[in-house]
């Protein structure tokens, strides 16, 4: 049904429960019935509706196969998975995000000096690039828990002080709350470059979707905060906690989705040597997709500033430190088989500063194969 499609159970409910009144054998009509009841948090209700549809003799083999499983996830003694793997190969101008500048000027006492930067520095090239995605869902105490993780990698041949790996792992619980729904994740993420250790992420973060009432038509709005605690092996000193609110908005049609991101945080140093002191960060990010028959394309861009309290070096200038960035990804992927795709994707990022050091600009292309499932 277009309403559940749309995100809006509520009045999918009430227009499939006007309909069962006029005509109560329609299997499908029930189902739909039920899945927007367990999406409202009335998950004992759905299960009684499912249970009986389930007995019908007119019910094809299939769908009663789907309806076992999704009766396993509502009762919480069944998980609902996800996964995605692709392989990439592709090429980037700058692997090492290195600054975009040949000169840098240092601001000495007995006036400015010029330094060159080493060319290696910047280093373009090919590489391949692995990305595996998945996520655990169940029901349980009223509400849903859910684990999701994601590795990927970027490798360059003869760079091996380009390679990089991520890998990050997220926990959270849902539960309705005042006609809308909490929820509360845990999370960490950490980077390895050259196969050293770079940067660790360990946080927690809450957010509240509110009400259907409080977003616009096939919309759902959302409200939250986030607390993260960041470490650099490398440069202890760049060590901090990250914290503050954001809120987004998230929209699907038939054939498109919207979202749109708020962020505005602050990046509080551990100690109190850290060049710029602490940092705020604003960032905005829309998203938007679109299906073409098969195929789907979908743009995503992202603006942002982070300001220092203080100033970064006596050196560079004795000024608070300022960065701009504006990045963007161009994606398109075409399904070749139940579960495979084409997937490519342009990407572009731009970094500009009052401090030449921090400017910076990559662009990359990669295309490949995606392999996915649930």
């Amino acid at each position: 049904m277009l309403l559940l499609t749309l995100g809006r159970p509520q009045e999918a409910a009430l227009a499939l429960e006007k309909a069962l009144l006029l005509n109560p054998d329609l299997a499908g009509t029930e189902l739909d019935y039920a899945q927007a009841l367990a999406e409202m948090g009335q998950r004992d209700s759905a299960i009684i509706i499912a249970e009986k549809v389930l007995q019908r003799p007119d019910i094809p083999f299939v769908l009663k196969e789907w309806l076992s499983k999704q009766l396993g996830v509502w009762k919480g003694d069944g998980w609902r998975l996800d996964w995605s793997i692709e392989f990439l190969g592709g090429a980037e101008s700058n692997l090492n995000s290195a600054p975009g500048i040949q000169f840098l000027t240092l601001t000495l006492p007995g006036g400015s000096f010029p330094v060159q930067l080493a060319d290696n520095e910047r280093i373009p090239g090919g590489a391949a690039r692995t990305a595996w995605v998945g996520s655990a869902a169940r029901a349980w105490g009223g509400g849903m828990v859910l684990f999701n993780g994601e590795i990927s990698t970027r490798n360059s041949p003869g760079k091996s002080d380009t390679n990089q790996a991520i890998v990050s792992a997220n926990a959270a619980y849902f539960h309705p709350f005042l006609a809308g729904q909490i929820g509360f994740r845990f999370g960490q993420t950490r980077l390895w470059m050259a196969n050293q250790p770079t940067y660790t992420s360990t946080g927690w973060g809450l957010l509240y979707q509110l009400p259907p009432p409080f977003a616009p038509a096939g919309c759902a709005s959302n409200l939250g905060y986030s607390d993260e605690n960041r470490d650099f092996p490398a440069a202890p000193l760049q060590a901090g906690r990250y914290a503050g609110p954001k809120a987004w908005l998230f929209c699907r049609g038939e054939v498109w989705d919207f979202n749109v991101l708020l962020q505005d945080r602050k990046d509080r140093a551990r100690d109190s040597d850290r060049p710029g002191g602490d940092q705020r960060r604003s960032d905005i990010t829309l998203g938007i997709a679109r299906r073409l028959g098969l195929d789907t394309v979908s743009l995503w861009v992202q603006r942002g500033r982070d300001l220092d309290d203080l100033p970064y070096s006596s050196l560079l200038g004795g000024q608070p430190r300022r960065v701009d960035r504006l990045a963007g990804r161009l994606s398109y992927e075409h399904p070749l088989a139940d579960q495979w795709s084409i997937v490519a994707y342009l990407e572009n990022t731009l970094q500009k500063s009052n401090i030449a050091l921090f400017n910076m600009e990559n662009h990359a292309i990669y295309f490949g194969l995606k392999f996915h499932g649930r």
